[in-house]
């Protein structure tokens, strides 16, 4: 049976569908009778659910159904990256009733999103995560956007989809280490809002958690609840929603430093995490216990938990200065209070933050 999340923003409602099989057997006829469709598949998803996605997508009767593949990296999740589906669009004289559909992991989400904000000022889009990272994350609470000069995800825009769907069965072509990417955000939304999944976590995550299909199907629904409350509550992140930013301000700050280059977005944030929760262990909001506790999951889970070797303090502070999170020209941290509770914090001086790093 399939799982179900209604995310209800102020711009729009939405429905997040998660089960096995849903890119063969989901009903889209709802959306799709009569309309355009472009679907925009990352080079990385095996063909074979394109072919699975397109015949499905066909008993719908769309009035024109095209497929393109896009290469996904984060030189390419740029300007130049998106002309290759605006010129498609325009080419075949695509309406503002037409769908786009994402089929791929973050970077795909992200800038299939920002062409359906942005081509003929918004139409309707059906985002398809095909990685864990993706469905537990970028597809679900409607930020979209690219890369300009050095900086994360710094052009963009909120726009909400009419429908996510979270297909397990993506996941079966997905190594060990991009299941980790996912954990990452998945232990993320347990320490800033679900004490009972992370200590669930805990438990399971040693045991290889993406073979068992009704315990990751289970997890994915926890987690996403967990972001499409926040983002329901506070879609264009004026208050809690900066909360899911909890490792963030670090890794992005990592993944900029290095080039875009060497560490992937899951890893930094798990070793961004790592950091955060060093700085809420330095200003008394955690113990030592707790700090533990977090840096085993994360380890356990596959993903950095020390500086790489190359690490350079200066180029790291220069990307946390080009930061979107900044406001008044303070730089926002997310600290937790105890496992399953987080608050904002600006009040991080330069020898904190440097202490903090010191893992």
């Amino acid at each position: 049976m399939n799982k179900s999340i209604q995310v209800k923003t102020a711009s729009s409602n939405y429905e997040l569908v998660i089960n096995q099989a849903l890119i063969k057997n989901y009903n889209f006829k709802w959306l799709v009778e009569g309309k355009q469709i472009l679907v925009i598949k990352d080079s990385n998803v095996p063909k074979e659910f394109l072919g699975d996605l397109k015949t499905n997508l066909s008993r719908s009767n769309p009035s024109k159904l095209i497929s393109i593949e896009i290469k996904t990296n984060e030189r390419n999740k740029s300007l130049e990256g998106l002309q290759p589906i605006f010129e498609v669009l325009n080419e075949e004289k695509f309406n503002r009733d037409c769908v786009l559909i994402s089929l791929g992991g973050g970077i795909t989400t992200d800038m299939v999103g920002f062409a359906a904000a942005t081509y003929l000022r918004g139409v309707n889009l059906i985002q398809i995560p095909s990685t864990l990272l993706a469905q537990v994350d970028a597809a679900v609470g409607g930020k979209t956007g690219i890369n300009f000069q050095g900086a994360k995800n710094n052009i963009g825009a909120f726009y909400q989809p009419n429908l996510v769907l979270i297909d397990i069965d993506l996941l079966s072509s997905l190594g060990e280490a991009e299941i980790a990417e996912g954990m990452a955000e998945i232990i993320k939304h347990s320490l800033i809002a679900n004490k009972s999944l992370f200590e669930e976590l805990e438990k399971k995550i040693v045991n290889k958690i993406a073979s068992d299909k009704e315990s990751l199907i289970q997890i994915i629904y926890e987690s996403s609840l967990i972001k499409s409350s926040i983002v329901s509550n506070d879609e264009k992140e004026l208050g809690d929603r900066a909360l899911l930013n909890f490792g963030h301000t670090y890794g992005h700050a990592f993944e900029s430093a290095m080039a875009l280059e060497g560490f992937s977005h899951g890893q930094a944030v798990g070793l961004g995490m790592v950091c955060a929760s060093h700085l809420s262990l330095l200003k008394g909001k955690i113990s030592k216990n707790e700090f533990d506790r977090i840096k085993q999951v994360i380890k356990l889970a596959g993903l950095p938990t020390k500086l790489p070797k190359n690490f350079n303090y200066s180029d790291f502070r220069e990307a946390m200065s080009r930061d979107k999170k900044i406001l008044s020209n303070k730089l926002r941290f997310i600290v937790l209070n105890s496992v399953g509770r987080a608050e904002i914090s600006n009040e991080i001086d330069e020898n904190l933050l440097k202490e903090s790093l010191k893992i």
